[in-house]
């Protein structure tokens, strides 16, 4: 009873004195998240914007995975943001919308890590040589090559994009051996540390099935069962209970007197005039008796 008094005041915020375990682990799993969109979106903005030295080789070469990073990291952050509004405002429903979002978020992380890996592991050369081979523009060689500080596929003669580091006779080495290395590297780089975090956003979803329902101390959803709950029988039976009740335990009432105004004034008024009357007659029989005029 009295968890549910303080879980009713108020529009859900209260004391960190007050919060549960449950909210607490809450919280942190939920930071972790907001943590982990954070740094996936930091580093696809980065990207995108070409803010490092090697970003256009990545938005070359591994434009699908970063689309897919970035779709994640948006999600991610999404989920976040409802988990942290939920637990602050000690929300079940919308904390249940957050334990939702992690499972599409989950899918999206996956996919990034399974893409590069396959990528890196599979075939690598010759997927790489296809698409310099046929995929790439010749403006995108030539921002291969001067990235990778290279000229040609496999030399200057071999599909080069001409420019002015790269020519027939330029001493640059190809770009096969540079641009396989860096894939290799970049690709299993990214699918070690997405699969590295996939333990920790499963035991998020865990810590999510499990705490979202014990956000405050208030058991169930707070409604009464429908075995427990009043009908308009039950208020009927219990009105003519009670009236059966109060007649068993009434007790006769005399009837009280009703006063008429000033009605005792006017009797007293009348008995005096009746009696100034008759002493008015006896003094008038006395005057005109014989003895009366004697006298």
């Amino acid at each position: 009873m009295k968890a549910a008094l303080r879980d009713s005041q108020g529009l859900g915020f209260d004391w960190m004195g007050q919060w549960t375990l449950h909210k607490w682990c809450l919280l942190v799993s939920v930071t972790t998240v907001f943590l982990l969109g954070l740094t996936c979106l930091v580093f696809s903005v980065l990207t995108w914007f070409a803010a490092y030295p090697t970003a256009p080789i990545i938005l070359i070469t591994d434009s699908p995975a970063l689309i897919l990073i970035t779709f994640s990291s948006l999600l991610l952050l999404l989920a976040s943001l409802v988990g942290i509004t939920g637990t602050l405002l000690n929300s079940r429903p919308i904390l249940a919308v957050y334990v939702l979002l992690l499972f599409p978020s989950f899918i999206s992380f996956v996919s990034v890590g399974y893409s590069t890996y396959k990528k890196a592991n599979f075939s690598l050369d010759s997927k790489v040589s296809e698409a310099w081979n046929i995929w790439y523009s010749p403006g995108a060689r030539t921002v291969l090559q001067g990235a990778l500080r290279c000229c040609g596929w496999s030399g200057p003669l071999h599909g080069a994009a001409a420019s002015g580091t790269c020519y027939t006779r330029s001493p640059l080495p190809g770009c096969h051996g540079p641009l396989v290395r860096f894939e290799r590297d970049t690709l299993s780089s990214a699918s070690g540390t997405v699969f590295s975090l996939v333990p920790l956003h499963l035991a998020n979803i865990f810590v999510g099935l499990l705490c979202a329902n014990h956000v405050t101390h208030r058991f169930g959803k707070g409604i009464t069962p429908a075995r427990y709950r009043l009908t308009v029988h039950d208020i009927l039976a219990t009105g003519s209970d009670s009236k059966q009740s109060t007649k068993q335990t009434e007790l006769p009432v005399p009837p009280h007197p009703v006063s008429t105004g000033h009605g005792a004034f006017r009797e007293d008024r009348k008995l005096g005039s009746h009696s100034d009357k008759f002493m008015g007659k006896s003094s008038a029989s006395a005057i005109s008796s014989p003895g009366g005029s004697g006298v």
